[in-house]
């Protein structure tokens, strides 16, 4: 006896004719649909992109702008010796963009931290009455382009003295 197809199965061969066809505006709503997810996912990912391009420059601005305005102070020695006569002047000078907020200057001469420019000259053996002129920065605010006479002398002795002071740090 040969057996034939059991009837509680179905026959798939008929289920695969039995699909419909798709009709040719659905082929085209499917194709559009297929491009509109490439350019949607090619869209988020040009977004990303640029999201992360804009924090980058938005950072470097920053950090330029802030840079602008950073005050750069710095230290000018002037000094002079000619057989007869010497000077010498020390002097702060804001060199940057932005007001430098001077809290405190300390100066160091043969290792030892000078309170005032009196304790400097006597430190250097001279008279803080021979032609001296000093001033202070604590506690001062300099503007951009401005320059700051610490200390001066045109007192020859004295001034070779700071020049050697400034030519050998200890």
């Amino acid at each position: 006896m040969t057996e034939g197809p059991d009837e509680s199965t179905p026959d798939l061969s008929q289920d695969v004719d039995a699909v419909p066809a798709l009709s040719r505006a659905e082929r085209i709503f499917v194709r559009l649909t297929f491009w509109q997810t490439v350019l949607s996912v090619a869209g988020v990912f040009i977004a990303i992109v640029a999201l992360y391009a804009a924090l980058t420059e938005s950072a470097a601005v920053r950090q330029q702008t802030s840079a602008t305005v950073w005050p750069f102070v710095q230290l000018l020695i002037e000094d002079y010796d000619t057989e007869a006569n010497a000077g010498f002047t020390m002097s702060l000078s804001n060199a940057g963009v932005g007001p430098a907020r001077m809290r405190a200057f300390r100066l160091i001469i043969d290792g030892e931290p000078i309170r005032d420019w009196e304790h400097a000259v006597t430190l250097l053996d001279g008279n803080i009455n021979a032609h001296v002129a000093r001033n202070f920065v604590s506690d001062r605010v300099i503007r951009p382009d401005e320059s700051v006479d610490l200390f001066s002398t045109r007192d020859p002795d004295l001034a070779r003295r700071f020049q050697a002071a400034v030519a050998n740090p200890t």
